[in-house]
């Protein structure tokens, strides 16, 4: 019992993998007990399924931390010899924008999903959705586009006082597009409040929801501390892109949990998600304001300091 103690302690990669493995296969189980009708009378095992995700998640992240305590020295090691995986570990902005690849994919997937069950249900909510989501992936677009050609213009020895004033001036632009957000945004939150929709997610998969909308909330804030003062424009473009995103699923989450709960006894529901879907846009049209004048001033501090250099 002792030896078996001391191996879990410590496990080897191929323990870890294994628990990897079954955390995956408990996710995937978990899903389809709760959320297929056909499977709804066997609910309690997705009860189960769903803690055996919770051990298996839990184990793995302890397991590498006490198995790999020179991880990062050892990844740095290795990716010495291969520029790319050297840049994603080393460099923060060539990592946030790459992640933003990722994220730019997810809004797609959600976009045509919203899109076509909007088209053919006719639903003015999945439609609004929709719309939500293209503006974000004209967002994400404007920040990915731009840094092909920037990258581009490097190259070819665009001057750097160049490229800080072309950064400034595509955080602006995505200011200016954020500003516009809860225009889709808001046609989502009134079908919401009109027609009684919500943002629906049943069982225990709110729990996993929320733990997920709280860690995201939590990680975009931190970013967005993290980045204020970073010279890196479009850097700080994505990770306020990320808080906009944040901040609606918090809304989503509120407006899941009221249905799934049916608290309509006990609160006002339609006033609470128009009040939280209020605070969401306000929040989302100032953060686009908050872009744009800061663009603004640093466009003109830049504009000063390149009049005094030709002074001299």
């Amino acid at each position: 019992m002792k030896k078996l103690l001391e191996f879990f302690k410590k496990p080897p990669l191929w323990c870890l993998l294994v628990f990897a493995v079954i955390g995956i296969g408990a996710i995937v189980g978990g899903t389809l007990f709760l959320t297929q009708e056909g499977l709804s009378s066997y609910m309690v095992w997705g009860y189960v399924f769903l803690g055996v995700m919770c051990v298996s998640v839990g184990y793995c992240i302890y397991g590498a931390v006490k198995t790999f305590p020179d991880l990062n020295e050892r990844v740095l090691k290795w990716s010495e010899n291969k520029p790319f995986w050297n840049r994603v570990f080393t460099e923060y902005g060539f990592r946030a924008i790459l992640f933003s690849v990722g994220s730019f994919a997810i809004n797609l997937a959600f976009a045509a999903y919203n899109g076509v069950v909007g088209v053919l249900n006719s639903s003015v909510w999945f439609g609004a959705l929709a719309a939500y989501y293209v503006f974000l992936i004209v967002l994400r677009s404007v920040i990915l586009v731009y840094h092909v050609f920037r990258r581009r213009a490097i190259k070819a020895g665009q001057r750097e006082e160049r490229t800080r004033e072309k950064d400034t001036r595509i955080y602006g632009i995505c200011g200016g597009i954020l500003v516009f957000l809860p225009a889709a945004l808001s046609a989502a939150i009134a079908q919401m409040v009109g027609a009684n929709e919500a943002f629906v997610h049943t069982g225990i998969t709110i729990y996993v929801y929320a733990l997920y909308a709280f860690i995201k909330i939590g990680v975009a804030t931190y970013n967005f501390v993290k980045t204020r003062r970073s010279d890196e424009m479009t850097v700080r473009a994505a990770k306020n892109i990320n808080l906009a995103d944040a901040f609606v699923s918090i809304l989503a989450l509120q407006t899941a949990m009221l249905r799934e709960f049916d608290m309509g006894d006990a609160v006002n529901v339609a006033t609470m998600n128009g009040a939280t879907g209020a605070v969401v846009c306000a929040l989302t049209a100032a953060l686009g304001i908050f872009m744009i004048v800061i663009a603004a001033k640093k466009t003109k501090r830049e504009a000063e300091r390149e009049e005094r250099g030709s002074d001299f």
